[in-house]
């Protein structure tokens, strides 16, 4: 009985230790994703849309945009628009963007633990993009249903790099539907 009772203490110990942990999965999977893009806007409202993050200097950059992809073997579709603004609120540049390649994707699980359909996941994609100005970026797009990890917020980052780094995430509404 002693044993069966100390067998039954570590499970659940390490059931609760693991709890917050997310588990990478080989399995092929296909999401379509949203960032401050219909139908997020309208369902959630205005506020949501689009999608902002800031700079250390204070630039800030709107996003939206939409697409989908797919994991083992990684591939992403997707386009949308930006704008970014100096700290005065000055447009600096604005144009069009497109994915380019899925560099990561880490589910945080089912939006059931939220109420809404187990197809709706909260993630973190990593997604190289193009912009319509001639520069290349990583666009980060985190959505916090099911699991995440302690510290993420909703919304973007988008990191120019060797240019601009808009690392803080301002607003917006982020979402990854499992479609298959």
């Amino acid at each position: 009985m002693k044993n069966y009772t100390l067998v039954a203490g570590i499970t659940l110990l390490l059931t609760m230790s693991l709890a917050n942990v997310v588990f990478a999965d080989s399995g092929a999977r296909t999401y379509k994703w949203l960032a401050g893009a219909e139908p997020i806007c309208t369902m959630i409202g205005p506020d949501a849309c689009p999608d902002v993050a800031k700079a250390g200097n204070g630039d800030t950059v709107s996003i939206a945009g939409s697409g989908t992809f797919t994991i083992h073997p990684d591939s992403v579709t997707g386009s949308g628009t930006f704008i970014h603004k100096d700290s005065a609120g000055n447009v600096k540049a604005s144009g069009t963007w497109t994915a380019t390649k899925l560099v990561s994707f880490v589910s945080y699980g089912s939006g059931s633990l939220q109420g809404l359909p187990p197809s709706f996941e909260g993630g973190k994609a990593v997604i190289r993009i193009h912009a319509s100005v001639g520069v290349d970026a990583l666009l980060t797009v985190f959505c916090i249903l099911g699991s995440p990890p302690s510290g993420v917020d909703e919304g973007i980052r988008l990191n120019v790099q060797d240019i601009i780094n808009f690392n803080v995430q301002v607003g917006g509404a982020t979402v990854f539907i499992r479609t298959a």
